[in-house]
């Protein structure tokens, strides 16, 4: 199978039809208004998330993490197959479509002291710069050039998301949690299944050697921290809809 022929049917197909059926439950619950709130933000995250993941793939592909088949892929840009770029535009709208699910739960905004935001955001901030500088510090070894990389990269944009509104995001722990772990089960066991076929390879000299089954860790950790920026993005999204 094609890496084109493998976006059709994992990301696309279940794109469209979560799609339709969300639009369709809005319709009859009166939330189209919020529906096209949530796609303005779709599109807005969808081009932070293209803009942002380019560079790292590009960096990792240049330093042997992962490669893929030439005859699975259209063409190359830069180090990185055409269809891994429109993977990065894909995945957020396929995750922005299984959130759109959960669109009926009232996502309101709580009110929140201000004490309460500076000590979530000093705890934060300490969290993200003790991560970054243990990626940064582990970086030098080969083994650890997937997971140090993804998490000296993916880290700061999380910080970013957590110092807006920490206290919001904690009270929205069980909606975070759906639109998280599901994306990242699912994409996970895609990947797995790609990876099997052959249409791409994560090279052994570059990665730990934990695996969940069958899969690299690595792969399964960059599906949970990207699905884990793309829910809180739109969580905080929400909380700024206009009533």
């Amino acid at each position: 199978m094609s890496y084109l022929n493998f976006l059709l049917i994992f990301v696309v197909l279940p794109a469209l039809i979560l799609v339709a059926i969300a639009s369709r439950r809005a319709s009859r619950s009166g939330q189209l208004k919020r529906l096209r709130w949530h796609w303005i933000g779709t599109a807005i995250l969808t081009v932070i998330a293209f803009v942002w993941t380019t560079p790292w793939d590009n960096y990792i592909v240049a330093n042997g993490v992962w490669s893929y088949g030439e005859d699975r892929v259209i063409g190359v840009i830069g180090y990185v197959p055409i269809e891994e770029y429109l993977f990065f535009v894909l995945m957020p709208v396929l995750n922005s479509a299984f959130f759109a699910l959960l669109l009926l739960i009232p996502l309101e905004r709580p009110v929140s002291t201000k004490s309460k935001q500076t000590s979530a955001r000093i705890i934060c901030s300490v969290l993200s710069l003790a991560v970054v500088s243990t990626s940064v510090w582990l970086l030098p070894q080969e083994r650890f050039t997937y997971l140090a990389t993804t998490l000296a990269w993916f880290v700061p944009a999380l910080w970013i998301q957590w110092i807006f509104d920490p206290v919001y995001l904690r009270r929205m722990i069980m909606v975070l949690a759906i639109t998280t772990l599901v994306p990242t089960l699912y994409f996970s066991l895609a990947d797995t299944w790609a990876i099997n076929e052959g249409i791409w390879t994560i090279h052994e000299a570059t990665r730990t050697g934990w695996e969940i089954g069958s899969l690299p860790f690595e792969e399964a950790f960059f599906f949970f921290i990207t699905s884990l920026l793309l829910s809180q993005g739109l969580i905080l999204w929400h909380s700024l809809r206009p009533e």
